[in-house]
């Protein structure tokens, strides 16, 4: 069975296109104005009008207030909103309830302890992504690539039916990391960029292309 993808990060219609083409299950809209792969509205526009519902589009936000969610998803159709920052339950309760749109909460993992926070947002989230970065400030450096999670830890969850692996995955450990973590969906960013924030449409269509055949 091919593995679920999401590439995030996406910043042209071209990477769509890639994306689609290659079977992906799902964009990533960056928001996060401090991110190299921040979106303006314009342009985030344009890309989910090309996708339409060819692929589900989510926007990926870090400690956005209620209005400047309201603003995005009024102008732009997203299928998932994904969160990075320091939100609550509480406050992602609210924002499915006044958006009705499903929720991806990202949740850092560094070690045993931090698997008990996936408990803690399984309810309200429609997916739980598992990185290793996490935006608790304003200076988070995205100048450093991500790093790999540990595998061997992950494995150890019991229920993975919602969980999204992400963290440095590439061409290169996609096979090890699916093998080791058992999870069936991932995430892609960095691994597929030539410089930090530039997609490679070469290295986006290798992912999917082995992607598909795990």
């Amino acid at each position: 069975m091919a593995l679920k993808v999401k590439i995030c990060g996406v910043k042209s219609i071209s990477h769509v296109k890639s994306c689609i083409n290659g079977k992906a299950n799902m964009i990533g809209l960056m928001f996060y104005n401090k991110s190299p792969r921040y979106l303006n509205l314009e342009l985030a526009k344009k890309i989910s009008n090309f996708a339409k519902k060819k692929i589900k589009k989510v926007g990926v936000f870090a400690n956005a207030d209620i209005n400047k969610l309201k603003k995005i998803t009024e102008s732009v159709q997203l299928d998932y909103l994904q969160f990075h920052g320091n939100e609550s339950v509480i406050f992602l309760k609210k924002v499915k309830k006044m958006f009705k749109i499903k929720i991806i909460r990202a949740i850092k993992i560094s070690n045993k302890s931090d698997l008990n926070k996936i408990s803690i947002f399984n309810k309200v989230s429609d997916y739980i992504l598992l990185d290793t970065k996490i935006v608790k400030k304003k200076n988070l450096n995205y100048k450093k690539k991500s790093r790999k999670l540990n595998w061997d830890l992950i494995n150890k969850i019991k229920n993975k039916k919602k969980l999204i692996l992400s963290g440095g995955l590439s061409v290169d450990n996609l096979e090890l990391a699916t093998k080791k973590s058992n999870i069936k969906f991932v995430d892609a960013s960095s691994g597929l960029e030539t410089l930090t924030g530039k997609k490679n449409i070469k290295k986006i269509n290798k992912f999917l292309e082995l992607a598909g055949r795990l």
